[in-house]
């Protein structure tokens, strides 16, 4: 099951699929490896056309996601997380899979923005500003993965 963000559609690209200038790596699940998976898919978003602020607003959605995993997809174990990301057609398509804890999207709830800053909790937000950084990200649980998909268009404003 695939579960979307408010502003995602579906995504017609199989999990796994193979990316036109697409580049694949896995790294331990340590914020450590955040900088190799922002660059890369920096790179790789580069080669494939998309424009300077979409890339930054990309890197900073996939640190909010990436951080997420480690922090909580393997909270007993060490683990990895593998990112493919490339081109397909008019989307750029980063992808992350662990094999940790199941994540529920639906779980999280939506922050009180509207709080004085000292009365909201610490944390809650990375989800929140992750699904606003992108066109749409995707959720779906497979296999005993965990599969979370960001999307950008490749020209701001086209449809989902």
């Amino acid at each position: 099951m695939i579960a979307s963000t408010p502003r995602s559609g579906r995504c017609d690209v199989a999990p796994g699929r193979a990316f036109a200038n697409g580049t694949s790596i896995t790294r331990p699940a340590v914020l450590a490896s955040l900088p190799d998976f922002q660059s890369d898919v920096a790179a790789c978003a580069a080669r494939s056309g998309l424009d300077a602020q979409r890339i930054a607003n990309l890197t900073l959605a996939l640190e909010e996601v990436f951080v997420n995993i480690c922090r909580y997809a393997y909270p007993e174990v060490d683990g990895s997380a593998t990112l493919r990301c490339g081109s397909t057609g008019d989307q750029f398509v980063v992808e992350l899979v662990d094999h940790g804890q199941p994540f529920d999207p639906a779980s999280v709830p939506e922050p009180e923005l509207g709080a004085e800053l000292d009365a909201r909790p610490v944390g809650g937000l990375g989800w929140f500003l992750a699904q606003r950084l992108v066109d749409a990200l995707e959720y779906r649980r497979d296999d005993g993965r965990n599969l979370i998909r960001l999307i950008m268009h490749q020209r701001q404003g086209q449809p989902t």
